[in-house]
Order: C-alpha cells, then sequence, then structure tokens
C-alpha cells in the first residue's frame, strides 16, 4: 500500500543516461598525486577516478572544505595531506569532505574500490563519431582544417579560418542530418575555438570531434533562456588555455581573448591528454576559467602559479545528468554509481510533473524518508515553508532497500 506526501517539489533523475561520459563533471583516467584538491574546491556534478587522488583542507572547521556532488574512485583509499596518509572515510583530521552528512552514507554519493573505466583512444568508441559525421554531418579533412586554424562557433553557422588572412569557410549546421562535425587532422594539430563576440550564445546541439588538441581561445557560452548542448572531442591531443598574445594577433573575432575570467560551456573529452595553460605565468593576477559542463580526460595539468595564470572552476549542467551532446561517447563498463541495495521497482512515485503550488508524491506506507539540502545535512519533510533548491528525498524499505531522487524546489 502506498500513502501520499505533499512537498513543493520538482523531480529530476540521478542517473544518467547509462555510460555517456558527459554524465561526469570531471572524470580522470590517471589522476597523479602531484597537486590535490583542497579548501574551495567544488564539484557541483559526479566526480570520478580510477586511481587515488590527493585531498586536504587547511581550515580547522567545514568552511570552505572540498565539496562533491558524486566521489568514486577506483582505489579502495585517497590521499589525505601532503604525505602518503590514507583514508577511506571521508573525514580526515581538519578534512571533510563536503556535503559530509552524505558523503559518510557511503554509496551512491561515496564510493570507493569501483571498476575503474576503460579509457583511452583504443578503447573508447570514438569512430562511431567520425563516422556519423562522415554519413550524416560534416566531415573536414586537414586540408579543410589547417593546423593552427580558428574556429568560431555560433548558433547555426561554424565559421573557420586557416590563417590570418586567408578566406573564411562558413558552414551552415541546420543542413546537417545529424549536429556532428570531424575534424580528420593530424594528432599534433591545433585548433583554437571560442564563440562569436556579441552572438547572443550557442542554443543548438552540436559535438565537434578531432584528432589533434583543442586550445580554449576565449568565452564559449550557451544561450542564457535557450541553452545548447555542446560537445568537444580530441582523440590524441590535450586541452589548452591558449596564451593572450596581447600586442599582435589574428583580427576580431578569431583574436585569442584569455587575459580575463571567462566561461566554456561544454563537454569536453579528451582521450589521450590533460588539460593545461599553454602559458600560465598569464595573465597576472590569476583569473578564472569556469568550465560549464564536465571534462574527462587522462588527468588536470598546471594552468596556474597561484598569482598567475587560471584557477579552473568546474560547474556542473544538470541537463547532464540524463542528457549528453549528440553521439557523445559511451564508457562499456557497467559499474556506476548507484544506490546499493535498490529494489526492482521504485518506491518512489511522482504523481505531478511538472507541477503547480505543491506536488504530490507517493512512496511505500512503511518506508522511511529524509530530505537533505545541498549541503547534506536533513531538513523538514514538508518544503512548502523551504527556500527554493536543490534537495534529495532519500527512502528506506524495511528490508534496507533504499532509493533517491533529486529534486528541486520552485517559486
Amino acid at each position: 500500500m502506498r500513502y501520499s506526501i505533499i512537498c513543493a517539489i520538482f523531480v529530476f533523475s540521478v542517473m544518467a543516461q547509462p555510460g555517456s561520459f558527459s554524465y561526469y563533471n570531471c572524470f580522470q583516467d590517471d589522476p597523479g598525486l602531484s597537486g590535490a584538491y583542497v579548501d574551495g574546491t567544488v564539484f557541483s556534478g559526479p566526480f570520478r577516478a580510477n586511481g587515488p587522488v590527493r585531498i586536504t583542507s587547511e581550515s580547522s572547521g567545514r568552511d570552505n572544505d572540498p565539496y562533491f556532488y558524486i566521489f568514486t574512485l577506483s582505489s579502495d583509499y585517497y590521499i589525505y595531506g601532503w604525505g602518503t596518509v590514507q583514508s577511506a572515510v571521508p573525514h580526515v583530521d581538519d578534512l571533510w569532505i563536503e556535503p559530509y552528512e552524505l558523503m559518510e552514507l557511503g554509496p551512491p554519493w561515496f564510493n570507493l574500490g569501483v571498476d575503474p573505466l576503460p579509457f583511452g583512444p583504443d578503447h573508447v568508441d570514438w569512430q562511431t563519431v567520425r563516422t556519423t559525421a562522415v554519413n550524416s554531418g560534416l566531415y573536414l579533412t586537414a586540408a579543410e582544417v589547417a593546423d593552427g586554424s580558428r574556429i568560431l562557433i555560433e548558433d547555426g553557422l561554424l565559421h573557420i579560418l586557416q590563417t590570418e588572412y586567408g578566406a573564411e569557410e562558413i558552414y551552415d549546421l541546420a543542413t546537417l542530418q545529424e549536429p556532428v562535425v570531424w575534424i580528420d587532422n593530424d594528432a599534433g594539430d591545433r585548433i583554437f575555438v571560442k564563440s562569436s563576440p556579441g552572438s547572443g550564445g550557442f542554443s543548438e546541439e552540436l559535438t565537434l570531434g578531432a584528432l589533434g588538441s583543442i586550445y580554449l581561445a576565449g568565452p564559449l557560452e550557451y544561450h542564457e533562456t535557450s541553452p545548447g548542448m555542446l560537445g568537444l572531442i580530441s582523440v590524441y591531443g590535450d586541452c589548452l588555455i591558449a596564451d593572450d598574445p596581447l600586442t599582435s594577433d589574428w583580427p576580431v573575432p578569431v583574436d585569442i581573448v584569455t587575459d580575463q575570467d571567462f566561461t566554456v560551456s561544454a563537454s569536453i573529452l579528451l582521450l589521450d591528454g590533460d588539460i593545461f595553460s599553454e602559458n600560465f605565468i598569464h595573465p597576472t593576477p590569476v583569473a578564472n576559467l569556469t568550465l560549464f559542463g564536465g571534462i574527462q580526460m587522462l588527468k588536470q595539468g598546471w594552468t596556474s602559479t597561484g598569482s598567475s595564470g587560471f584557477n579552473l572552476q568546474f560547474s556542473y549542467d544538470d541537463r547532464l545528468l540524463t542528457e549528453s551532446p549528440p553521439w557523445y561517447p559511451q564508457y562499456q563498463s557497467e559499474s556506476v554509481e548507484e544506490e546499493s541495495g535498490s529494489a526492482d521497482e521504485p518506491f518512489i512515485e511522482v504523481l505531478e510533473n511538472p507541477f503547480s503550488g505543491s506536488l504530490i508524491v507517493q512512496i511505500l506506507e512503511e518506508t522511511v524518508f529524509q530530505v537533505y539540502d545541498q549541503s547534506g545535512r536533513i531538513v523538514q519533510q514538508d518544503l512548502s515553508s523551504s527556500p527554493p533548491g536543490v534537495y534529495l528525498v532519500r527512502a528506506v524499505t524495511p528490508e534496507g532497500c533504499t532509493e533517491t531522487v533529486r529534486v528541486v524546489k520552485i517559486q
């Protein structure tokens, strides 16, 4: 038997489409331990690594401690601090991995010892993206997109300039049967990408892949009210924050603009590469590069000296929990973050979606449920007087099965 509860919430699924790499706000195949996630680190989407990472905190309390929406490692420990201390719990000394109240519950928020995700050009099917571009999208050769070409991405159009004073090629994306572009360049080639200044933002779906490296040459943002979804793929190259030459560069709008804070909205897949700054001495003082979406790579490289270069800010596009850019590659492992002991049938049921005012949610009569805010703290079950925001409804049956629904309260 079921009974109903009333609360003002809007429901989103916790899980992404099965196997999409774009699900991850950050995935690292070979994370390394030269750097650390420190106070102020925020991953507002799922984080996963094929091995241990280093996490530390210099604050005595919980203020500003590293935050992970979901934390998943293939190792059964992470490294705490700057030494060799191995930890398998979310609280050590001055470190509280936030949101701690959720992390201490274990899966699906704090996951250690999971199967590694196969990664790399030989293990991920990028060829399907290329084939789709050849058959139904836009396929460009190295002769059509030379090393160092500048690319502007905007609604409906793709602008490519191979040399500073060469002729501009403009491709109409609306004519493509599938919104996929593939550049069959060399592994050592570079393409510089940004959006056109004043274009209003990108509001379409598009995946752009290449064999070589991708240089972020300036802002590349989604439309404010009609956001698109962009995927960028490099098979053998890296993702670099391009160095702004400041004094002499190609003409506007294909010039490099990385001397200040900027945002790139995309999911970026680097099958054999890292993200780092071409020159982390500039700009000075240090600026922020916000990646709105996610990045999957070998490891995170150096982007800043601390006083110059770019601080990398990870911001998650919540749509990636259930969607992905067109033809974005999938992973082949079934080991994903999911609630252990889940029932075969869901026992939290949403009866009205979307809603106005209140929303009726049905649960099993004997099920015990709690509601958490984004910080992981338990809040009242009746959310009618709670502020708008993201909440988690977690239910447990008498048999110990659990189910979690991610919800967002609206005005």
